[in-house]
């Protein structure tokens, strides 16, 4: 009998170990799935902030092509977003800063 209870000894022990193991792996799954979400969470904040920009954008264009403004919209696009100008119109550039 006393041969038995000591080959039940390693199993148990080993028993025990792979136990622990297990909960330790299960307590860093769940931090990591936690850090996860929080990034995720972070990121569709930021996509719904991009989103109402957009939204706002489409309205304003929305707007401009109900008036009938579009041609003012295009001279807005032209002179803002790819530097055009009027052959008359001088522009001053600040290049101290580069």
């Amino acid at each position: 009998m006393g041969k038995n209870k000591t080959a039940k000894n390693p199993l148990r022990i080993f028993g025990n170990v792979v136990i622990f193991i297990s909960v330790i792996a299960c307590f860093v799954s769940i931090i990591s799935t936690q850090a996860s979400l929080s990034e995720k969470r972070k990121e569709l904040d930021f996509l719904k902030q991009q989103t109402a920009a957009v939204k706002d954008e489409n309205e304003e264009v929305q707007r401009l092509f109900d008036d009938g403004d579009i041609d003012d919209y295009k001279e807005k696009l032209a002179i803002e977003n790819m530097n055009y100008a009027y052959p008359n119109e001088i522009r001053f550039y600040d290049t101290s800063r580069n």
